[in-house]
């Protein structure tokens, strides 16, 4: 076998030794050496037997530390909504450890088994979108505001407390003095809506009694215009619009094909988007999810020095009080 000589005429043994070798191709060499998912045990064993047996010592490369970002429903992407925000603050919380982001499409998932990621983060799937996914790396993976074990010790939940949230703004406008208020989603099943659900139904049930006939609304399954007359035609006094994806074009259709006056009409509370919410008009009371707690913990379980302790995190939301809930108890 002629050695392969360096650019400075000394010997030196290339992969193409180990391949020769090893009986393998020097793709499968490579990937064996900067450590790919894939490649099974015995594989690595007989490359790294080749290796030593033809004197090979591989290059010191400083390898990229990747987190792949893996994000859902892109058809409903925009500015400052809660993927867009979340997105920004995990590649923030990254970059302060050293860490890339690589954005990846739900429905091009496979990217993040074809390059060599460190961790990967879930943003904006399905229950059973992140359920169904399948060979990815054998890496620290986070699933966001989802209660998903998969089985796995590698596996972690960083979760906002969704029944708290709608506990905590069921009771602000209970105390205003709303009895019938609706409550809108943006899928009924599911760990998160369901939570958010038991939140609303109990809250209710402990504070005014049985509530049957109290609506409780899914933007999967209607248009924004079609739940706004369902909650007009409920007679409701609030309503709870905890949908990331269809605040403004329910409050649109509220306001400008219903003409519902807000707060005079229908006192709202929405979901915390610091770029719109404080400058409508009235200025949107809201639950401001912990979007920079749960980006930062999701950071923490793929590059922290040691393995987390639990394999689920949970951070309370925040209720912001502004003009668009009005008191109608008389007190």
């Amino acid at each position: 076998m002629t050695k392969r000589h360096s650019s400075d005429g000394e010997s030196n043994v290339s992969i193409y030794e180990v391949a020769d070798r090893a009986g393998v191709s020097i793709v499968t060499v490579s990937r064996v050496f900067n450590n790919y998912p894939h490649v099974s045990n015995r594989m690595r064993d007989r490359v790294f037997a080749a290796a030593r047996e033809v004197g090979y010592k591989p290059r010191v490369v400083v390898k990229r530390q990747v987190i792949a970002v893996i994000i859902g429903h892109l058809d409903h992407l925009a500015a400052g909504d809660y993927k867009t925000r979340l997105a920004m603050r995990v590649m923030i919380e990254a970059a302060k450890v050293g860490y890339l982001v690589d954005f990846i499409p739900y429905d091009a998932v496979e990217l993040a088994t074809k390059h060599h990621v460190d961790g990967i983060i879930e943003i904006g799937l399905t229950d059973k979108e992140a359920a169904s996914l399948n060979d990815l790396p054998n890496v620290p993976t986070v699933f966001i505001n989802k209660t998903l074990t998969r089985g796995a010790d590698h596996c972690f939940c960083v979760c906002s407390d969704h029944y708290l949230e709608v506990r905590t703004a069921t009771e602000y406008l209970l105390d205003n003095g709303h009895t019938r208020i609706a409550l809108v989603l943006d899928e009924l099943t599911g760990w998160g809506p369901e939570h958010k659900q038991t939140g609303f139904s109990a809250t209710l049930a402990t504070r005014v009694g049985p509530t049957e006939g109290t609506p409780i609304l899914s933007t999967d399954t209607a248009t924004p215009l079609e739940i706004a007359s369902r909650i007009k035609e409920a007679g409701c006094t609030a309503a709870l619009l905890f949908t990331d994806n269809a605040g403004m074009p329910l409050l649109d259709a509220l306001a400008n094909e219903l003409h519902l006056n807000i707060p005079e009409d229908l006192s709202v509370v929405g979901l915390e988007n610091m770029a719109i919410s404080p400058y409508l008009s009235p200025r949107l009371s809201t639950i401001k999810q912990p979007l920079e707690e749960l980006a930062a913990a999701a950071v923490r379980c793929i590059t922290g020095d040691q393995p987390p302790s639990t394999t689920s995190f949970f951070f309370p939301s925040r209720l912001i009080k502004r003009a668009s809930v009005k008191n109608i108890s008389g007190r």
